[in-house]
C-alpha cells in the first residue's frame, strides 16, 4: 500500500508543471530503487515486477484523476492556471543552478531547444511513440518537468484529453504511447546513468537550458 501511495504522489508530480516526478521519487527515497529495478530487472523478475507494478498503478490512477482536475482548471481559469504553472516551474531553477557551473552548455542547450520549437512543427511531435519517449525522458531525469516539456511541444492538451477520459480510452494512442515509454526508459535510464557518473555538471547544464527554454515558450503561449 505504501508503494502505491508513493506512486500516486509521483503521478501528481508528473502532471503539474514545474514539479519533477523524479525529484519527488528522490524525496520519497525510492528513486534509486526504481533505477535499480529497471536496470537489473532480470536479476529478480518477480520482486522487481511487483515493485514496479505497485508504483505504476499509483502513478496511472493519479494521472487519470489529476488530468480531469487540470483539464477543468485550464478550461475555466486558463490564465490564472498557466501563471501558477509558470511560477512552479521558476521555483525549480535554483535547485538545478546548484548542480552546475557549465552555463555555456546551458546556453547552447537553450538555443538548440528554442530553434527546435520555433521551426515548423515536425510530424514527429504528433507521434505517440515520441510522446511516450518524452515522458520517459522527463520521468528519469531529476529536475525536468515533463508537463512543461509537453506544453512547449504543444502536446500537453492532447495528452490531458487522452488520460482524462477514463470511459473512452483510445488504445490506438495508448499502446504506441506505452511502447514509447518502455523503449525510452530502457535507453534513457542507461544513458543518463552514464552522463551523471561521467559528466554530472555538464548534464545539469543541459537540463538547465531545457528548463529555461520551457519557461520562455510557456510565456509565449500565455501571451498568445
Amino acid at each position: 500500500m505504501l508503494l502505491f501511495i508513493k506512486g500516486f504522489i509521483i503521478g501528481l508530480g508528473k502532471i503539474i508543471p514545474g514539479v519533477s516526478g523524479s525529484l519527488i521519487a528522490i524525496r520519497l527515497n525510492i528513486y534509486e530503487d526504481l533505477i535499480n529495478s529497471i536496470n537489473h530487472f532480470f536479476n529478480n523478475i518477480i520482486k522487481n515486477s511487483l515493485f514496479l507494478f505497485k508504483i505504476c498503478v499509483g502513478i496511472i490512477i493519479s494521472i487519470i484523476i489529476g488530468s480531469n482536475i487540470i483539464t477543468y482548471l485550464l478550461n475555466s481559469f486558463y490564465y490564472p492556471t498557466m501563471i501558477i504553472f509558470l511560477i512552479l516551474i521558476l521555483t525549480g531553477i535554483p535547485s538545478i543552478l546548484k548542480q552546475t557551473n557549465k552555463y555555456l552548455i546551458a546556453f547552447i542547450a537553450l538555443i538548440f531547444y528554442l530553434l527546435l520549437m520555433f521551426l515548423p512543427k515536425l510530424e514527429l511531435f504528433n507521434s505517440y511513440y515520441f510522446m511516450g519517449f518524452l515522458e520517459s525522458f522527463s520521468t528519469i531525469i531529476p529536475g525536468i518537468s515533463g508537463t512543461a516539456l509537453f506544453m512547449s511541444f504543444g502536446i500537453y492538451d492532447e495528452l490531458l484529453s487522452l488520460f482524462s477520459n477514463i470511459y473512452n480510452f483510445e488504445l490506438n494512442k495508448l499502446i504506441p504511447f506505452g511502447i514509447g515509454v518502455i523503449i525510452g526508459g530502457l535507453i534513457i535510464i542507461r544513458f543518463i546513468d552514464y552522463c551523471f557518473n561521467k559528466y554530472r555538471k555538464e548534464t545539469y547544464g543541459v537540463i538547465l537550458g531545457l528548463l529555461i527554454g520551457s519557461i520562455i515558450l510557456m510565456i509565449v503561449q500565455i501571451i498568445n
